[in-house]
């Protein structure tokens, strides 16, 4: 409707034109269709799905949204005959089956339309047990998953805690009690990177190695030993080889490690040091005092 005015000077409202009565009756026409009615109500959807999403966006949700609409599409698509009926997990020999599965992000409800293997593939690496992965899609429901895991090199103490490390330092599993592996111990910060190489020399000496418990990692700089006996060996920081040799022969020929002594330091080149232990030291002087004389001897 237009506003018109009079000849009084009051504003009055004018006729509608035609086009206009026109208009409003195709309008009220089309309210009473069902079509209508329908895009009325995906339009409302629209809207309200637009501020849920922009709620979620500035409420910092979208994890959560991504992750049900995905779940969402993934049921859909399992109906639709996409489900992985078949996954085939190879190179696994520490984990388990459904251990890799979980790792991978791979449940009862997941499909392969919906599957990124990309994102599977990292998903794995993360684990600290698994060094590579391959992930395959093959259509219409079968996966392939193939692993390279590390192996358990060296138990690690250090701050109290012990845990099983991989031959590059990385932490593969916390231990809680015991010691559950046949595999040598390192301690101390720094120990688990630096390790590799120095047992590498040690192995190169079975006899001392069979009598080592631990090899303690000094200031991040060198290395003690502790034997079984709870005898310490110092070696030297560098020149490790010609250190293990002068104690390979004392080991070999003066059996060594079979005496009451503390420690043994080779640190000094060409020279090694025992410390006797407190009892044998004791007897040692005991010995070197000289004999009583018997009252009125001559």
């Amino acid at each position: 409707m237009s506003r018109r005015v009079s000849p009084a000077g009051v504003l009055s409202a004018a006729s509608p034109s035609k086009f206009s009565l026109l208009f409003r009756r195709v309008v009220v026409n089309l309210s009473h269709r069902k079509s209508v009615r329908v895009a009325e109500v995906l339009l409302a959807l629209a809207v309200v799905g637009g501020a849920a999403l922009f709620g979620a966006m500035r409420g910092g949700h979208m994890p959560a949204v991504a992750e049900f609409a995905k779940d969402v599409g993934d049921r859909i698509a399992y109906v639709a005959g996409f489900e992985i009926a078949d996954a085939d997990v190879r190179g696994h020999n520490r984990l388990r089956r459904d251990q890799i599965l979980a790792a991978a992000g791979i449940n009862a409800h997941t499909s392969l339309v919906l599957l990124d293997a990309d994102a599977a593939r990292d998903k794995l690496k993360s684990n600290p047990w698994i060094a590579d992965a391959v992930v395959r899609k093959y259509y219409p429901n079968k996966i392939e998953i193939e692993v390279t895991e590390r192996e358990a090199f060296a138990l690690w103490q250090r701050n109290g805690k012990l845990a099983i490390v991989a031959r590059d330092g990385t932490v593969l599993e916390e231990v809680t009690s015991g010691r559950p592996e046949k595999l040598p111990l390192v301690v101390g910060e720094g120990a688990a990177k630096t390790a590799a190489e120095f047992l590498a020399v040690l192995d190169r000496f079975p006899s001392i190695r069979a009598n080592v418990y631990g090899a303690v990692f000094v200031a991040e700089r060198r290395w003690n030993l502790r034997m079984t006996n709870g005898v310490d060996v110092r070696p030297p920081e560098s020149n490790l080889i010609v250190a293990f040799e002068a104690l390979q022969k004392l080991a070999d020929e003066q059996k060594i490690f079979s005496r009451d002594i503390e420690m043994i330091d080779l640190r000094i080149p060409g020279q090694v040091a025992v410390r006797m232990s407190a009892a044998a030291a004791a007897a040692y002087d005991e010995q070197r005092k000289p004999a009583k004389t018997k009252k009125g001897a001559s």
